[in-house]
């Protein structure tokens, strides 16, 4: 075999046998649904794809909460290379193939990283697989578009960092700084700051070590070179995602994160905790994301945590196996293995959050705030232990195994067989989380079993895993190079447990219209109880064999009770959204914040006011200023459709102002009888002013209203305002018979423009020129980066 073959042949394997199972996926005839996934990503992905067979630019999202920002919002991933697979395949494959891809790329990164790191083809190919089928990896591979796609440029900016500081000659070192330039710049368009926070973190630990392993005399040199070199490839990577990173600048001061100053518990969320190092060696420990109730991750309501950000935290049995045996000889810690391992320790440590004192130095930082969820500090210890079982892999095939190997291994497989006993009928297991069944679980018994299953599934395989390891590695006869081995069992130990987290359901059955969508027809929005989904499990039991559904079914359920935004798709436009990434403006926050703790009268002032024209509920929730118009059985559970007796447009005339100085007195404003919403409007002002007299009349002949614009002519016979259903953000603009009019906030969340009396002309745009500079600046950086690699391209022998 050459050396081109065995070089690419292992990449070509691991592809293959990842995608065989997922051929559905890959095709398109299933849907990924996990989590993320069905509820924004989706979503976000068929309205952008709305707009631009439409011809527009999908600035602003008009199916989310009253129109929320779609192309700079870092969540909906639409500036990033994979949106063009829309162009060429069905939506359905290419909204999977985003995910599925980027766990492939996320391999050869690792493997990429690896070699850097001066492992051979064995060991890099070991340290990739650890990395892409990592329980961290897959959690975001499986479920959050932008996560995946961050968290697989980790590796490659990393790569492109070591070159950089390793390089001696400029020519060299300008080629690795526009290569990590190209790298970060793809991450950041990916949309997840955080990860690239920790990209920066270790771009400056691998720079900072290779500076160091230099010639004493040339250290400084190297360092101030590096140094010039890798604030070139961030202002080229600032410049590739320009075209999102403007847009955003500019609407990021009034989104929820932009205001809100987040408290230590929401700051602290999903941080690691002890009891989930269990998930090591057990990585279905958390239950089946496919389950209902034993796919709720009954960790959630045992541990502190208020939810479970990342499903699975294992580093897989086998690579986990290999550093053990590995670390118990001196001759396996050198500077690289201990520089790793010290790395993957402090990741470690700051993942645990506030369990541990010293993340208060992360939280005293108002911007590092800002970027919550500490346990994402545990994908740099998941590179790292990656690296180290790579370096494992070869280390052990370079000597013989000993009576202490041997002891490790017998410890590995102790725990499997304990694991197994624990987890019998009336055991320990169901001593620990039987109470937190009988609490959280429909059917206990059911719960019980299925994670009794799970335990004895993984301790097996853990167990089958071990032995297949030690043999490999056995006295005697033995393959000269055991990490190709290594990384065989560690790819086929992942998949029993890791391709169960690509939860989706048929594509057919997802894309099929809810049977309510017929009912929605018109103008107006629609609001979704924040209750639902409800749906009962025995219902769902009954139409199925499995002992608990699965949530593939719950999926559909989801469509048919039309949850944000999974009616968008079907053309339904939500008031307020449930999952806060589709409620992405402070505005629209605090009002959805109000109209849940209203009564309901009031609740249904503010649902009307701001363009509610239906509202879906399940039956026996009051809705006093709507009227049912239908109701139909979801699941087990009866739903009521209520329908507004007179809804208003969302382009309209008041022609009567109230002014109130805070969002709080005017939010209480808006929601009591005094307002009028047909013909009030309430605006920001110093102190309170009521008006007096009846409002000003005016005729509003709409012209056009499009996600991003609306346009009108009015005829008045006095002052008064024009209001623009859409919530508000510095980049909507408006102009008065062609001259700039300023927009102001009305009723506390939307858009309006004063108008004297007359017949004028009024326009509502978003501002596109954020975006154009953002492209023109990214069309530059390509450019920048062609010509450098043009200019230092290596020399013919």
């Amino acid at each position: 075999m050459s050396r081109r073959v065995r070089a690419w042949w292992p990449g070509l394997a691991v592809a293959v046998l990842f995608a065989l199972p997922l051929l559905p996926e890959i095709l398109g005839a299933r849907l990924l649904v996990f989590r993320d996934a069905q509820i924004t990503h989706w979503p976000w992905h068929r309205e952008a794809s709305a707009e631009l067979a439409a011809g527009r630019a999908p600035f602003v999202n008009a199916a989310a909460s009253g129109g929320q920002p779609l192309l700079a919002n870092p969540n909906a991933v639409l500036l990033y290379p994979t949106f063009l697979l829309t162009r060429a395949l069905p939506p359905e494959a290419a909204f999977n193939l985003h995910y599925l891809l980027h766990v492939l790329w996320a391999f050869f990164g690792a493997r990429a990283l690896a070699r850097r790191f001066g492992l051979g083809s064995g060991g890099a190919l070991v340290a990739g697989i650890a990395y892409a089928f990592s329980g961290m990896f897959l959690s975001y591979g499986s479920a959050f578009m932008n996560s995946s796609a961050a968290a697989a440029w980790l590796p490659w900016c990393g790569a492109a960092f070591l070159d950089l500081g390793r390089a001696a000659a400029a020519r060299e070192r300008w080629r690795a700084a526009v290569a990590a330039g190209l790298a970060l710049g793809l991450q950041l368009l990916a949309g997840e700051p955080a990860i690239s926070l920790l990209t920066l973190l270790l771009g400056a630990a691998l720079l900072a070590g290779a500076a160091a392993g230099a010639p004493r005399g040339e250290r400084s040199r190297r360092l101030a070179s590096v140094a010039v070199a890798g604030l070139g490839s961030g202002v080229l990577a600032l410049a590739l995602a320009a075209p999102l990173l403007l847009p955003l600048r500019d609407v990021f001061p009034l989104t929820y994160r932009g205001q809100h100053s987040y408290s230590e518990r929401a700051s602290g969320a999903a941080a690691f905790t002890e009891e989930r190092a269990l998930e090591w060696i057990l990585p279905r420990f958390g239950g089946n994301p496919d389950q209902i109730d034993s796919g709720v991750h009954w960790l959630r309501p045992h541990a502190s945590e208020d939810f479970v950000y990342i499903w699975c935290v294992t580093f897989g049995v086998v690579p986990l196996l290999a550093v053990a045996l590995a670390a118990a000889r001196r001759d396996f810690w050198d500077r690289r293995s201990a520089g790793l391992a010290a790395g993957a320790a402090g990741a470690l440590l700051l993942a645990f959050g506030f369990a541990l004192p010293f993340y208060r130095l992360v939280f005293a930082v108002s911007f590092l705030r800002r970027f919550r969820y500490p346990i994402k500090f545990y994908l740099l210890t998941t590179l790292a232990v990656a690296l180290l079982a790579g370096l494992a892999a070869e280390s052990l095939g370079r000597r013989r195994i000993d009576r202490r190997e041997g002891a490790i291994t017998v410890l590995f497989l102790a725990a499997f067989v304990a694991a197994a006993a624990l987890a019998a009928p009336a055991g320990a297991l169901d001593r620990w989380i039987g109470p937190v069944a009988a609490r959280a679980s429909s059917d206990p018994a059911a719960t019980l079993d299925a994670l009794r299953g799970l335990v004895r599934g993984d301790a097996l395989l853990g167990a089958l895993a071990t032995l297949a390891v030690a043999l490999v590695l056995r006295p005697g006869a033995r393959p000269r190079d055991p990490s190709w081995l290594l990384a065989a069992l560690a790819l086929a130990s992942a998949f029993p447990w890791g391709l169960p987290l690509f939860v989706s359901a048929p594509a057919d059955a997802l894309t099929k219209p809810p049977a309510l969508v017929r009912r929605l027809d018109g103008p107006g929005r629609l609001f979704v109880s924040h209750r639902l989904p409800r749906f009962d499990p025995a219902d769902l039991r009954r139409a199925g064999s499995d002992a608990l559904p699965r949530m593939s079914r719950v999926a559909r359920i989801l469509v048919e009770q039309l949850v944000p935004l999974t009616g968008a798709p079907f053309g339904a436009r939500s008031v307020f959204e449930n999952d806060p990434d589709g409620s992405y403006g402070y505005f629209n926050r605090l009002a959805s914040e109000a109209a849940d703790a209203s009564p309901p009268e009031g609740r249904d002032r503010l649902l009307i006011l701001f363009g509610a024209r239906w509202a879906l509920a399940e039956d026996g929730e009051e809705h006093p200023l709507f009227r049912p118009v239908t109701g139909l059985q979801v699941a087990g559970r009866r739903l009521v459709l209520f329908e507004a007796p007179h809804p208003i447009p969302e382009l309209r005339w008041a022609g009567r102002a109230w002014r109130r100085p805070s969002l709080s007195d005017a939010l209480d404003l808006v929601r009591s009888e005094r307002f009028d919403a047909s013909a009030d409007v309430s605006l920001p002002g110093r102190r309170a002013e009521d008006p007096t007299g009846p409002p000003n009349a005016a005729r509003v002949a709409i012209t056009d209203v499009a996600a991003d614009r609306a346009s009108a002519v009015v005829d008045a016979e006095g002052d008064g305002h024009v209001i623009f259903s859409r919530t508000f953000f510095s980049s909507w603009h408006a102009s008065l018979d062609g001259q700039a009019a300023p927009v102001a906030v009305a009723n506390a969340r939307e858009l309006a423009v004063a108008v004297p009396a007359g017949r004028h002309r009024i326009e509502f745009s978003w501002d596109p020129t954020p975006f154009r500079r953002g492209v023109a600046w990214q069309a530059a950086a390509f450019l920048a980066a062609a010509a450098v690699a043009l200019r230092t391209r290596a020399l013919p022998r």
